[in-house]
This record gives structure tokens, C-alpha cells and sequence, in this order.
């Protein structure tokens, strides 16, 4: 009975970093297409973790609007995330033994 509801606690906290890692870029580029206030702590504090976050996808695509490269830019460097983090689960988890 047990082996039916292992937890997979290495793999899955892996996968909860990747996501946490991702809400903070998604929350970034939603601030960026709202246009809120760069100067509140929050935005401000959320603009330098995406950025670091987000450092191999800067300028990877360069647009004539600044929303729209944050969209894509960002946006890529989350779907990364999520992707690796996936994999990575996948991978510990499967040499987890039951």
C-alpha cells in the first residue's frame, strides 16, 4: 500500500523551485505590461529577482516595444524553467527506488 503513494520529496521540490522561479518572471512581466509603479518595493524588488532570473534571455530577442520583448524574453526563460524543472523531476524521481 505504501508503494502506491511514494513521495517523491527530492523531484518534487525541485519542481516547486521551477515553479516559484517562474511566477516571480511571470509576476515581472505582468508588472512591465500594466505598467506599474518601478519605484514601489515590491516591483522593484520583483524587477531584480526576474532580471537576475532571466539573465541568459535578455535581448535574446530584440523588438521595436519594450512590453513585447519583456514578453518574449521573460516568458521564454519561464517556459525554461518549467521545462528543466520537469525534466529534473522526472530524473530524480525515477532513480528514487520504490
Amino acid at each position: 500500500m505504501a508503494g502506491k503513494f511514494q513521495l517523491h520529496v527530492a523531484g518534487d521540490l525541485i519542481m516547486m523551485a521551477a515553479i516559484v522561479i517562474a511566477v516571480i518572471i511571470g509576476a515581472h512581466i505582468l508588472f512591465v505590461a500594466l505598467e506599474a509603479n518601478p519605484a514601489n518595493d515590491i516591483v522593484s524588488t520583483d524587477a531584480d529577482w526576474a532580471g537576475w532570473f532571466a539573465t541568459w534571455f535578455k535581448d535574446m530577442f530584440t523588438t521595436s516595444s519594450y512590453k513585447w520583448g519583456v514578453f518574449l524574453n521573460y516568458g521564454l526563460a519561464a517556459l525554461f524553467y518549467l521545462v528543466v524543472g520537469g525534466v529534473l523531476r522526472g530524473v530524480v524521481n525515477g532513480l528514487q527506488k520504490p
